[in-house]
């Protein structure tokens, strides 16, 4: 765990800020004093399988997914998942991780590499412990089984070239060849499935809510009616929502989930929806800013 990210996890222990469903320390939305001001709800109300997304066409999906069960097997898994969540008070599924049930791949393909020699793969550059870019560096889950996946191909960590693939993209950039494959975040679906090939998955997460800290008439996803709910272009949380819990929520979608924390800490929007360790990262991010 990089020093950015192990300072981000101080921040959360010292300010009293208690994910995954305890009650944040004192913090007042819009203002500087962003230290202990957000929590997650608690109450995960779905089951989003993370899979490495890769072209139709790949040659690697079936090699992919048996790097990941190598990983499970021999321990790395859960050493990089533990480093990565040192300090958060956040504990992933343990009837669902590490993962058991595999995706099945199809026949491999025959697309060839987007540069000869080197691993292009598609990440997030601004989710703390999953997918983070700090100037040259790069931390987090996604990073590290994605480095764990390129080894297993026969690509050094110096052969890997990364690319940031937000929500919104992560579909053209692997139908585009633009990307060898995606680690991002990118829950397997049925949906998904007809434009690109899923292996894995890697990690088994679930839909969550984080909040400000004194918000106290939120609850769970169906008291949102009325409310202004923030989630990225491109992801399906927000509109999961707004079907089958809350029809009279407004939906707020910008580009990066950091522009959501912004938001919902100035008091522009009143809950951030994606999946718990996202918001888990993004709650310690907030607490670190202060």
């Amino acid at each position: 765990m990089n020093k950015k990210l192990l300072g981000l996890a101080a921040a959360v222990l010292t300010t009293g800020l208690l994910l995954a469903g305890c009650a944040g320390g004192p913090g007042t939305p819009g203002t500087s004093n962003s230290a202990a001001s957000l929590r997650v709800v608690g109450q995960p109300f779905t089951t989003e399988p993370y899979g490495v997304g890769l072209p139709l066409d790949s040659p690697y999906c079936a090699q992919v997914t048996q790097a990941i069960k190598d990983m499970i097997s021999d321990g790395t898994w859960k050493a990089k998942l533990d480093a990565e969540l040192q300090g958060v008070s956040f504990t992933p599924n343990p009837s669902k991780n590490p993962p058991s049930d595999f995706t099945p791949c199809a026949a491999a393909g025959n697309a060839a590499l987007v540069t000869p020699g080197k691993l292009t793969i598609g990440i997030k550059f601004d989710q703390p412990h999953l997918g983070y870019k700090d100037g040259d560096t790069y931390t987090g889950f996604d990073v590290d089984v994605a480095t764990y996946i390129a080894g297993k191909l026969g690509f050094s960590p110096d052969q890997i070239v990364w690319k940031e693939a937000v929500s919104s993209q992560r579909e053209t950039l692997l139908q585009n060849h633009q990307v060898d494959m995606i680690l991002a975040t990118y829950s397997i679906t049925a949906d998904r499935q007809k434009k690109v090939a899923f292996a894995g998955p890697y990690f088994v997460a679930g839909q969550d809510l984080l909040v400000r800290s004194n918000e106290t008439a939120i609850t769970g996803p169906n008291s949102l009616d009325g409310k202004k709910l923030c989630s990225v272009s491109g992801s399906t949380s927000a509109q999961y929502i707004q079907k089958n819990y809350a029809s009279q929520v407004q939906l707020v979608q910008v580009q990066t989930y950091s522009e959501c924390v912004t938001s919902l800490l100035a008091g522009r929007v009143d809950a951030v929806t994606t999946d718990d360790i996202i918001l888990a990262g993004l709650a310690a991010a907030a607490a670190g800013n202060s």
